[in-house]
């Protein structure tokens, strides 16, 4: 890999202002779906998957472009495209009326941005130290759910602060994304008369520009996962994960507050908050260890497990001074389990297919967050709330069991990560 000006301030400086924006985005799409025009769980599930749909077309080939792109320069142009779909949605709210085919397409067009944002963004983390990874990562995952969660907390005043303020703000955040994420990683210039050379990572021979040498990129991506079984059993652990753990937090999470507890959005909000503020303990705490995980596949797997045990007892609808500790211990069992995802992909990945590797891992997260959105909306209208809380926790557990059981995640060694690295 040649050289590369990276600013890891920069980037967490990125990664704080677009997830501020994500924040808003997480509690203001989905309160205008259930709380302003009061529709049923099934097509909160469908908004939902309008939004992550897109990761199953576009996040792949997102990855192939980020790799043959200057992520910096990309970044900054993808964050503006984010603006669009936020300026279509405020001028319906201030000009016409909101209706739900507008919140659908509306989710779809930004859920396109992410899909190929997710991929270079993350492979622009590949760039910080191998050794300190796992801080590196906690770190990130720190930063963005800070901003998250004042993300969450503004939008949980929407009533006060107006929802056209709040869109303004989230393109405000978008565009200042554009112009850190360049800071972070900026062109060099190639030869006196200033033309720029775009950053590339695989045979500087290659045709990359047509489609058959396009298509062995991604094949190459894929390799890495099928010839790896380590990585084929974190992608089938991530894909669980976006199946059931995602698919329950973006439906169950809002139809817990307006349908469980009869709240509001600043209801919703706070348990939005009380979740990040979860994830980033964790996450202290892992920027604190000096040493990278012995186990992190087997850390990950019990993660995993005490997210199924928690989200039981959420379905339960317990008393507040139950239900806010077992959110934040969910948050906090969540946070742990995306640091050790992601240290383990970073760790055992070149940077040369860095791009292709997140975009191969992204898709099996969120690809299975559409089809477990839809699905939990379907059945808490159809079977309720507690029910489907518990199938879910069940099936959570289930899939820990066979992990522990049969994943060579759970025997996996740091040693064996920082040999694949070096």
């Amino acid at each position: 890999m040649t050289n590369q000006t990276f600013s890891f301030r920069h980037y967490l400086a990125t990664i704080g202002s677009s997830n501020l924006a994500l924040g808003l985005h997480a509690v203001l799409y989905p309160w205008l779906v259930v709380g302003v025009l009061e529709e049923s769980p099934s097509r909160l599930g469908l908004a939902q998957l309008a939004v992550l749909l897109p990761n199953l077309l576009f996040i792949l080939p997102g990855g192939v472009i980020s790799d043959s792109r200057h992520r910096g320069s990309w970044l900054g142009q993808l964050y503006l495209l984010y603006t669009i779909p936020i300026m279509l949605l405020l001028w319906v709210i201030i000009f016409a009326e909101v209706s739900f085919p507008l919140l659908i397409l509306f989710g779809m067009t930004y859920g396109t941005v992410s899909a190929f944002v997710q991929p270079a963004r993350e492979s622009l983390l590949g760039y910080a130290s191998q050794t300190l990874m796992h801080q590196a990562v906690a770190k990130v995952v720190m930063v963005q759910f800070i901003a998250q969660g004042i993300g969450f907390t503004l939008a949980g005043q929407l009533d006060s602060i107006g929802i056209v303020v709040l869109l303004l703000l989230q393109m405000l955040m978008y565009i200042t994304s554009s112009i850190l994420i360049k800071r972070s990683h900026p062109q060099r210039v190639a030869n006196q008369d200033q033309s720029v050379t775009s950053e590339t990572d695989t045979d500087p021979e290659q045709d990359k520009s047509s489609p058959r040498a396009k298509l062995r990129e991604l094949r190459a991506g894929f390799a890495l996962f099928t010839e790896d079984k380590t990585l084929r059993h974190l992608l089938l652990l991530v894909s669980a994960t976006g199946f059931l753990a995602f698919g329950i937090y973006l439906v169950g999470m809002p139809l817990v507050a307006r349908q469980g507890y009869q709240g509001g959005a600043g209801l919703f909000a706070l348990l939005q908050v009380t979740f990040t503020v979860g994830i980033v303990s964790a996450n202290f705490a892992v920027s604190r260890q000096k040493n990278t995980f012995r186990r992190p596949g087997r850390l990950m797997i019990i993660s995993f497990l005490g997210r199924g045990s928690l989200v039981a007892v959420i379905g339960l609808l317990p008393d507040f001074w139950i239900l806010f500790p077992v959110v934040f211990a969910w948050g906090a069992f969540s946070g742990l389990s995306m640091t050790l995802g992601r240290t383990i992909l970073h760790n055992q990945v070149p940077h040369s297919h860095r791009s292709r590797a997140a975009s191969v891992y992204q898709l099996c997260l969120f690809g299975g967050a559409p089809l477990g959105a839809w699905a939990c909306g379907y059945a808490v209208e159809h079977a309720g709330l507690a029910q489907t809380f518990t199938v879910i926790a069940l099936l959570t557990i289930l899939v820990s069991a066979l992990g522990a059981a049969f994943s060579p995640l759970w025997a996996l060694r740091a040693a064996e990560q920082e040999k694949v690295a070096g």
